[in-house]
């Protein structure tokens, strides 16, 4: 069977102002928002991700599956959040559709919308839904739901060459640095025995995202669960839970060849916060 690349990148929060963001964007008032320079780092990082997925593609001659894994759009004023470059929706549009036309530059095989967050996404993801809808009117190829006809997904199962897979946005994830990995772990023998118990195949792998942290189970479980990390850096509200706490950023590359997987991540550091010291 032909090689196939799965690009999985989540937690976009198009919107945020402290998330994925095009240099410029036009807003709805005929105005501009410019991006800060965190956002700069973050959209050139996204550049550099999407270069490598294409890179690995041609490597491998692979057919090329693109996966967003839930909260595509950071959505309106919750949480009494006002780090937004607008709570518009069309102005989130316009921050998507820039996005999304890096990875539609490499002329993806499919694409696969997984639902996020109701408060980022808006009821039952409908911002991610129509997102969707509107990919498969550009001449898309969208993985549709079989038993709903949608377009986006709140948990999808696929199998490539023997692979079992399955996507689903909210993962598990300890809150300290001791239990992160352990938590995932857990999520890892949970959904094998799960599996078994009604007397299904487990999947290979499963991915999860929310938690915009990367944790990789390997090889300890039956399934192997993977963490995404994200494109989006601390918000306020997070500075406030956790001060210091530093998301990861980026995407996976998952490569399925003559029926062995592989898995590349591709994670970026953003500088430490500086040090005072007085002078």
């Amino acid at each position: 069977m032909r090689p196939v690349v799965i690009a999985v990148v989540s937690d976009l929060h198009c919107g945020s102002t402290t998330a994925l963001c095009p240099p410029r964007i036009a807003q709805d008032d005929g105005g501009e928002y410019l991006a800060s320079k965190p956002q700069r780092w973050l959209w050139q990082n996204w550049l550099l991700y999407w270069r490598r997925v294409g890179a690995v593609r041609k490597e491998e001659k692979a057919r090329l599956l693109v996966v967003i894994n839930g909260d595509l759009t950071d959505g309106g004023m919750h949480h009494g959040n006002t780090q937004l470059v607008s709570p518009n929706p069309t102005s989130q549009a316009a921050i998507v559709d820039a996005a999304l036309k890096i990875p539609k530059a490499l002329e993806p095989d499919d694409w696969l919308l997984v639902r996020g967050t109701d408060v980022h996404t808006g009821p039952s993801s409908a911002y991610e839904e129509r997102v969707a809808v509107g990919l498969k009117k550009d001449g898309e190829r969208v993985i549709r739901a079989d038993i709903t006809g949608t377009y986006s997904h709140f948990f999808w199962k696929g199998e490539i060459d023997g692979i079992r897979m399955d996507f689903a946005h909210h993962g598990r994830m300890g809150q300290r640095p001791w239990t992160k990995p352990n938590v995932v772990a857990n999520l890892a023998a949970e959904i094998f025995h799960e599996a078994a118990a009604r007397g299904e195949l487990y999947p290979h792998l499963a991915v999860r995202s929310h938690q915009h942290r990367y944790v990789d189970t390997g090889n300890i479980h039956k399934t192997r669960v993977i963490q995404t990390p994200a494109w989006q850096l601390a918000t306020a509200f997070i500075h406030r839970i956790s001060p210091g706490a530093v998301s990861d950023i980026g995407g996976l590359i998952i490569t399925i060849k003559s029926g062995r997987l592989s898995v590349e991540e591709v994670l970026y550091a953003p500088d430490p916060v500086p040090v005072w010291r007085p002078t």
